[in-house]
């Protein structure tokens, strides 16, 4: 009767111990809490920088939570705190501001969260874990060439630019400016944000035409704000005097520039950004190596090789 007694013990055990693991699980498995935090979700770029991040994850078995930080730096580092003190495991994030976040990104990683911060780069990238991503110099290098080039190398351009202070606007307008120095002959008349959004974009630009000031080309930071400057010129029925240019290769950029209204859009490879940087934070959770900087590669796309990214 003892041996039985035993042997039921045993059983028994066995029994809470199995239960136990699948409750409580291992690293990279459903049971840890991966965080996306967005710094916002208004247009078609952020919409599939979060797609592709949670389409990664869903392929991985994650259980990942999508934040969205609204263009608001401190919204967004109360959201990390909070997820942080809930004990997240991992955090995915595209900060709204490259000074703002650091100090929670830091509190982060200090207490052993790994925090891989994607598409747009922190002032001090040393605090996070890793960055997945592409330089925003070279991408406004190359838009402000092409439009630079096909302006004949003179002439007017007005810049709409994303929130003042975040990475993607601080590096694609220094990479303009980079180009404008070899092109003395080009002058900027107008520089102004419309904080990524297309409404703000027509309408700044609707303010700009009915000033009288003759504009050539008008060079946007994203795709949504190229859009407004689109409605904005074509309304006035000056596309065949002013050119714009968009960065993102969003669906409904390519299909301007396929109807040969948009002049081109840059592609920063947005899918593989999220993909890459969701598989990242799940190799940090498991323990293995990664890079501490990853880039991907921006793309011209005109015309002449739209049909190449249509879907």
């Amino acid at each position: 009767m003892r041996t039985r007694k035993w042997i039921t013990l045993i059983v028994v055990s066995l029994l809470i111990v199995t239960l136990l693991v699948s409750c409580t699980g291992t690293k990279g498995t459903k049971a840890e809490k991966y965080g996306l935090f967005m710094s916002h979700m208004t247009n078609a770029f952020t919409i599939e920088m979060s797609d592709a991040v949670k389409s990664k994850a869903s392929e991985l078995g994650l259980d990942l939570t999508v934040y969205d930080g609204g263009q608001d730096p401190a919204k967004q580092v109360s959201q990390v705190e909070t997820a942080v003190t809930q004990g997240i495991s991992c955090i995915v994030i595209e900060p709204a501001s490259v000074d703002g976040l650091v100090p929670a990104i830091e509190s982060a990683t200090k207490a052993g969260i790994p925090v891989v911060v994607v598409n747009q780069m922190i002032s001090k990238p040393e605090v996070a874990s890793s960055f997945v991503g592409v330089k925003n110099v070279e991408g406004g290098e190359l838009e402000m060439k092409t439009a630079a080039e096909a302006m004949g190398g003179k002439g007017n351009v007005a810049f709409l630019l994303g929130p003042m202070g975040s990475d993607a606007q601080l590096g694609r307008t220094e990479g303009y400016y980079n180009v404008l120095k070899d092109y003395p002959d080009i002058k900027v008349v107008f520089e102004q944000s419309a904080n990524w959004k297309t409404d703000e974009a027509l309408t700044i630009v609707e303010n700009w035409l009915q000033s009288g000031t003759e504009i050539n080309a008008i060079v946007a930071n994203n795709d949504g704000m190229a859009l407004g400057a689109l409605k904005a010129v074509e309304d006035a029925q000056l596309l065949d005097k002013i050119k714009v240019y968009g960065l993102d290769a969003t669906p409904d950029a390519l299909a301007a520039v396929k109807e040969g209204k948009l002049a081109a859009t840059i592609s920063q490879s947005t899918t593989e950004q999220g993909k890459v940087a969701m598989e990242t934070c799940y190799k940090l959770v498991k323990g293995e190596p990664v890079e501490k900087e990853i880039y991907v590669q921006f793309t011209l796309i005109t015309l002449e090789n739209v049909d190449d990214y249509l879907k």
